[in-house]
């Protein structure tokens, strides 16, 4: 079998893996099935330590630069799904044109976020130490969940005082929801009534429904540290339990948000944004809360975009591009 049919049958099953993981992936952690999180290249992982990296480098004939940029994926996905058609990517373009060494994480999307913080938080410390050069310049980009693991690493880091928070210059969230989805929102309320009905069929179903992952249930309300969640029942009806929301206070956050329609007052984008992810959830802004005070400046509006158009765009690379520079 020709070498790029047998790579294009395993980025597939990579990908059927990566979407158990998001739906049931908290049942998979401690199976062959359960992803472990790393930055991987070409499907395969990067080890980060010091003489490994060296490897890595020198396997692929690249040379390391002192600003790293990190692509954190959303729910279901994996690090493939940032790929243009030409197999270029956010990452590729921004070391070509800008000098940044990219690096693609792949992990457990059905985990709570607040694990995959922590983890995060680890692994980019680890990164930090052992990179070849002194790092002087961090951006990430963040495609939906992928935003909020971002928030909970940095999170963490603080509380642990790690290094490489210090470093973060720029964070890009990608149809962020910072005030939950209203799908997951949905699922909640659908299963709460389900289970209600004097009926075992109706119930078996409302039961069948809640098997799905700690991660997407994190997702109703954007949930981001562990006191978020723990000891709380994860199936009670919209009831909301997060805390204020952290920050670095010397990093410039930008949000790219999506909608389905061409004006922003349409009744359709009002209602559904991007079809998973509303822009007032993508600006954590709503009439009770602003959680974390985004500059109308710092927000571009794609039109009649959804969801995961996002994650491979040539007007969001060239907008991401524009702030940086």
């Amino acid at each position: 079998m020709p070498n790029k049919s047998l790579e294009k049958i395993k980025k597939t099953a990579q990908f059927g893996v990566s979407i158990l993981n998001g739906i049931v992936g908290d049942k998979l952690q401690d199976t062959a099935f359960g992803i472990e999180m790393g930055f991987f290249h070409q499907n395969k992982r990067i080890i980060v330590e010091q003489d490994r990296l060296q490897e890595y480098f020198a396997q692929y004939n690249k040379i390391p630069t002192n600003k790293v940029c990190i692509l954190v994926h959303g729910v279901t996905d994996n690090e493939a799904t940032w790929s243009f058609r030409d197999q270029s990517d956010y990452g590729s373009l921004l070391a070509q044109d800008m000098q940044y060494t990219p690096f693609y994480l792949r992990y457990n999307s059905g985990l709570h976020i607040s694990d995959n913080g922590k983890i995060l938080a680890t692994l980019l410390e680890k990164l930090h130490q052992n990179y070849p050069i002194a790092i002087t310049e961090i951006c990430i980009i963040a495609h939906s969940m992928g935003g909020l693991v971002t928030h909970s690493a940095c999170y963490h880091a603080s509380e642990e005082g790690l290094i490489w928070p210090q470093k973060v210059k720029q964070i890009f969230l990608l149809a962020t929801p910072h005030l939950g989805s209203y799908l997951e929102k949905f699922a909640n309320l659908t299963t709460n009534i389900l289970e209600k009905v004097p009926n075992w069929h109706t119930r078996l179903v409302g039961k069948v429904i809640n098997l799905r992952s700690a991660g997407i249930k994190d997702l109703r309300y954007g949930y981001l540290t562990e006191s978020d969640w723990k000891d709380q029942d994860p199936d009670r009806l919209l009831k909301n339990n997060k805390k204020p929301p952290p920050v670095l206070k010397n990093t410039a956050y930008y949000v790219i948000s999506g909608r389905l329609t061409d004006t922003e007052r349409h009744w359709v984008s009002q209602l559904f944004g991007d079809i998973l992810v509303s822009t007032k959830s993508a600006v954590a802004r709503s009439k009770n809360t602003e959680e974390f005070n985004f500059s109308d400046d710092n927000h571009f509006a794609m039109a009649k975009t959804y969801h995961f158009q996002l994650q491979s765009s040539i007007k969001v690379y060239e907008q991401i591009k524009n702030w940086l520079q």
